[in-house]
């Protein structure tokens, strides 16, 4: 591969067979894998090739000084010299298997290739993980400088879930008015803190299950975040009864890992285990006195009396003192 190039995106196995055996040298007429979660490399090149010139496109609407219309669709137009570049630097022309008569040289070949593996990545990791990728590709001094801050964000996001409910108010003060007369008045109350956002309507903390919405939900809340996401999969043991492993990577660390008798459903344990090591989760509410902390004032003195009168012996009611 080309120095100058960024790595690829990991795709897992069953991308790079379609994406590398060559149509030449496969079954005319064979059908596409109904359980693949890309049916063919055909599809793939065909999300990927819209992926492509769309983040493309972005990245010269976002270029500075600013371009015009029509000088971005000029530039769009050049893309296929770039794909040419692309694909000869990461060497992918000589991973192809296909017979002998296929010009590997030709211009729809080499943007098949790149396409495919776009639609590979965009499958795995969502569109930010493809916008990662090619703004590497276009200008990679850019690239380096906007992703230091997201791994900043993605170290502090664990500690934001202590920050989800307002902390206690002290009793309102009281202020006399010597010259009137007037009676105590109460000070005016802070300003009502913005609430919590909702959480999921279903139980993030349940095992994953064939129709369970974690994995487009993580996708989803990752890309809001700018976060890149792959999934790397390995299979083992006999072909019949043989297990799926895939790992959840973020901005290339590992965030989860699943197992399963279907890479579906390694890949949504993967996502679930990540879900919850990246803090995105609801915290769960126990009897025990330091987890009251993450409760709102008025829940908390709710629940404080109520271990107050089950338990009377408890270190919480000697030290509990009336709000």
């Amino acid at each position: 591969m080309d120095s100058e190039f960024p790595p690829a995106p990991q795709i897992d196995g069953e991308a790079m067979l379609e994406i590398f055996v060559h149509h030449s040298i496969k079954f005319a007429g064979m059908p596409m894998n109904p359980d693949s979660p890309y049916g063919d490399g055909v599809r793939l090149a065909a999300v990927g090739g819209k992926m492509l010139e769309a983040v493309y496109m972005d990245i010269l609407f976002q270029k500075r000084p600013m371009l015009k219309a029509e000088e971005m669709e000029a530039e769009l137009d050049k893309l296929p010299e770039q794909v040419d570049k692309w694909v000869e630097g990461y060497k992918w022309r000589e991973k192809v298997r296909h017979a002998a008569d296929v010009d590997m040289k030709d211009p729809k070949e080499t943007r098949y290739i790149m396409d495919a593996y776009v639609g590979a990545v965009y499958v795995g990791g969502g569109f930010a993980a493809v916008m990662n990728w090619i703004s590497r590709l276009v200008d990679p001094q850019a690239a380096s400088t906007c992703q230091e801050p997201e791994q900043k964000r993605v170290k502090s996001e664990p500690s934001a879930a202590y920050n989800a409910y307002p902390p206690f108010t002290a009793q309102p003060q009281f202020q006399y008015n010597n010259t009137y007369g007037i009676p105590p008045q109460p000070a005016a109350p802070p300003p009502p803190m913005n609430p919590p956002p909702p959480l999921p309507a279903f139980n993030p903390l349940a095992p994953a299950q064939p129709q369970s919405a974690f994995l487009p939900l993580f996708n989803q809340t990752a890309q809001q975040r700018r976060l890149e996401v792959q999934y790397p999969a390995q299979f083992s043991g006999p072909a019949h009864a043989g297990r799926w492993t895939v790992q959840c990577l973020v901005n290339g660390f590992e965030k989860g890992i699943g197992t399963g008798p279907s890479k579906q459903l390694a890949k949504e344990e993967a996502a679930r285990q990540a879900y919850h090591a990246m803090g995105w989760a609801p915290r769960s509410c126990s009897s025990e006195p330091h987890d009251l902390l993450a409760l709102p004032c008025s829940h908390m003195l709710s629940r404080c009396l109520s271990l107050h009168r089950r338990n009377d012996n408890t270190q919480l009611h000697e030290s509990f003192v009336p709000l």
